[in-house]
């Protein structure tokens, strides 16, 4: 049975070649900027030319995935995701590509990240705060709180300000930041700085 490590394997031994270039987004990339989180699945946008679609679902099902490319055809042409399940566990692959200038921003933005031996390619943590408030659910904004708050210091504002606003999310932004302020723990409290929404809905959860 294939582990999340052997699937983000497999996606950069594909596009370690010319022609082809994928970021990583989504749950996984959310733990690696410092905010532990479960998932079952790895998220890339992928951008590919000439006939590199046909030959990354041939490698992936040589890999041991379920992929079809007729759906992966229609999927990227109708500005969606496929999905390529792992033939011998519950994980897989939601794929997509670069559809919108947020997509494009996110691609060539990307930095290189080591995972365990493996250079992964992943979401700047700008970008991922910027995007996840656009899509805007309840675990979107729990992330980007979260990665907010784990990132703080770090994090290059000039541009999350600027992506907040291509995104249309400024007012979402400026809400997020004040509402961790206000919820943030006084000086010498020893709870690890998360809001207190966001524990409460964690504490909900499990």
């Amino acid at each position: 049975m294939q582990r999340m490590d052997d699937i983000l394997r497999t996606v950069a031994d594909f596009f370690d070649r010319p022609g082809s270039e994928y970021v990583l987004i989504g749950g996984i990339v959310v733990s690696i900027h410092g905010v532990p989180r479960t998932t079952m699945d790895a998220d890339i946008i992928i951008r590919l030319d000439g006939r590199g679609l046909s030959e990354f679902v041939g490698f992936l099902r040589k890999s041991g995935f379920l992929a079809d490319l007729d759906d992966a055809k229609c999927a990227l042409d109708e500005h969606s995701h496929f999905s390529a399940q792992d033939g011998k566990s519950i994980l897989r692959l939601d794929v997509k590509g670069s559809y919108n200038e947020m997509d494009k921003r996110t691609l060539e933005r990307r930095v290189p990240f080591n995972f365990r031996g493996t250079r992964l390619w992943i979401e700047t943590a700008e970008d991922l705060i910027a995007n996840k408030l656009v899509y805007g659910s309840d675990q979107d904004i729990r992330d980007a709180e979260g990665v907010f708050l784990t990132q703080k210091g770090k994090l290059d504002m000039d541009y999350l300000r600027l992506a907040c606003k291509l995104n249309g999310v400024t007012k979402k932004f400026r809400a997020m930041t004040r509402r961790l302020e206000k919820d943030a723990p006084a000086e010498g409290d020893r709870m690890t700085e998360i809001p207190a929404r966001t524990r409460k809905l964690r504490t909900n959860n499990r």
